[in-house]
């Protein structure tokens, strides 16, 4: 059964989990965007324990997680448009792919060269990837295809027959996975978006080529049906099914199951999303889940992306 164990900032929980993770053992540990399952960067035997435990092809690479850019341009090649956004949004939800430059991060690890790279924005993750003084692979905390989770509860659920330490941070502030891109030759390819959107990146490069990539499968969040509960999800419904749990956006309706935001703030219902999908997966009164249209735009993109995804 995993250990919960409440985040705090004590000598003895940082050492005991940076040596959990030199050992090659894995924790989850939390960040701004969802909680994640992290092993040691340098390490192929780590991450041959990660995708054993969520059951996830080898071939979907794994997002490479630094305490700064000194680490960063440490491990990876970081530069020019690449550099630009980093500068910005770090640390931050931006994940890029950037070529390895360290032969300490396994070759088997990148994808012809490319890894996904990122600093998370969350005080107590960075404090225990810089004492340990290298990266750490940390893809979502969940089964793959499965439901993300963003709070402590969510990844017990999943993984309730392994002996996990999880460090429990509350609520992720997101609740989304990262946006993740692509730049070759000033063309900027969204391969997941996230809270970082074509609109933040062109006020910082506003001469770069948005394209759309054909060959996206190797990295995180690009299987076509990812992000699911158990029971069946329908989208854009204005009324409600019956037993079905109905999960709405904006003014509340008699009858509702939850309201990702009664405001229609896009922002929180990020951050409710899969806690909400959570709940009701988990209610024995309702056999389906039924989802309220969300706006198609700023964050409203990513979530439909994750909305369709869940819903194959």
């Amino acid at each position: 059964m995993p250990t919960i164990v409440k985040k705090n900032n004590s000598k003895n929980l940082l050492k005991f989990i940076k040596e959990k993770l030199t050992k090659k053992e894995l924790v989850v540990l939390p960040t701004e965007t969802v909680y994640g399952l992290a092993g040691i960067g340098t390490s192929i035997i780590s991450a041959r324990k990660i995708y054993k435990l969520k059951k996830r092809p080898l071939n979907k690479k794994l997002i490479f997680h630094c305490s700064n850019l000194e680490m960063v341009k440490k491990y990876f090649h970081l530069n020019n448009e690449n550099l630009i956004l980093a500068e910005q949004f770090w640390p931050g939800p931006l994940t890029l792919i950037l070529k390895r430059k360290s032969k300490k991060i396994p070759f088997q690890l990148t994808q012809k060269e490319n890894c996904a790279v990122r600093v998370p924005k969350n005080i107590f993750s960075q404090n225990i990837i810089n004492i340990l003084g290298k990266p750490i692979v940390m893809p979502s905390a969940n089964r793959f295809k499965k439901l993300s989770p963003i709070n402590a509860n969510m990844v017990f659920d999943q993984f309730r027959e392994t002996n996990l330490l999880i460090v429990d941070d509350g609520k992720c502030n997101i609740g989304l996975e990262s946006t993740l891109i692509k730049i070759t030759n000033k063309k900027l390819e969204i391969i997941r978006p996230g809270k970082i959107n074509i609109k933040n990146i062109l006020k910082f490069l506003p001469y770069i080529e948005i394209f759309q990539g054909k060959n996206k499968k190797s990295f995180s969040g690009t299987s076509k049906k990812h992000y699911s509960p158990k029971k069946k999800i329908f989208l854009n419904q204005r009324g409600f099914k019956k037993n079905s749990a109905f999960i709405n956006f904006g003014k509340d309706k008699r009858g509702q199951f939850k309201n990702l935001s009664k405001i229609s703030n896009l922002n929180e219902a990020a951050k409710n999303l899969y806690h909400f999908i959570f709940l009701a997966d988990k209610n024995k009164n309702y056999k389906t889940i039924s989802m309220a249209p969300i706006p198609e735009y700023d964050l409203g993109i990513a979530i439909n992306d994750r909305l369709k995804k869940a819903s194959k």
